[in-house]
């Protein structure tokens, strides 16, 4: 049974994201952020008018798991809610918010660049389509 496992896609897909979710945990460590923060700061920076719903499908997250990430965001005082109607609220990056996403950025940069570092722009095209066939096959 154990071979079986080791041999299928989604353990070793499982294994690529924990090795990474762990080594870019590391690198926000100084910055007293956890990996879905700075993704939820960065998505709040460069897209208009964001909201909850908004964030949850570009991460693929359910609205739960963003509400407690917007709720530690907003307690630690990077991000404010402007309330449009009584279901959005629109959220923006407070300058507090501005200074950590900014002081993340090169760490974040470098981190990015180191993984595709060994692949060529060929492979790392190749592998987002592998990606997402093996999405799309999970949605038939």
């Amino acid at each position: 049974m154990e071979n079986e496992l080791k041999k299928s896609i989604g353990y070793k897909l499982n294994q690529t994201v924990n090795y990474l979710n762990n080594s870019f945990n590391q690198v926000l460590n100084k910055h007293e952020i956890a990996i879905e923060q700075r993704a939820t700061l960065e998505i709040i920076k460069y897209e208009k008018n964001v909201n909850q719903t908004m964030i949850a499908q570009i991460l693929g997250k359910d609205k739960t798991t963003i509400s407690r990430t917007l709720k530690t965001l907003e307690k630690k005082g990077y991000i404010s809610k402007n309330e449009m109607d009584k279901r959005t609220n629109l959220i923006k990056l407070t300058p507090l918010g501005e200074e950590v996403f900014q002081k993340s950025f090169n760490d974040v940069k470098n981190f990015r660049a180191k993984i595709a570092s060994n692949l060529s722009q060929e492979e790392i095209e190749q592998l987002f389509k592998t990606l997402d066939k093996v999405i799309s096959s999970t949605r038939e």
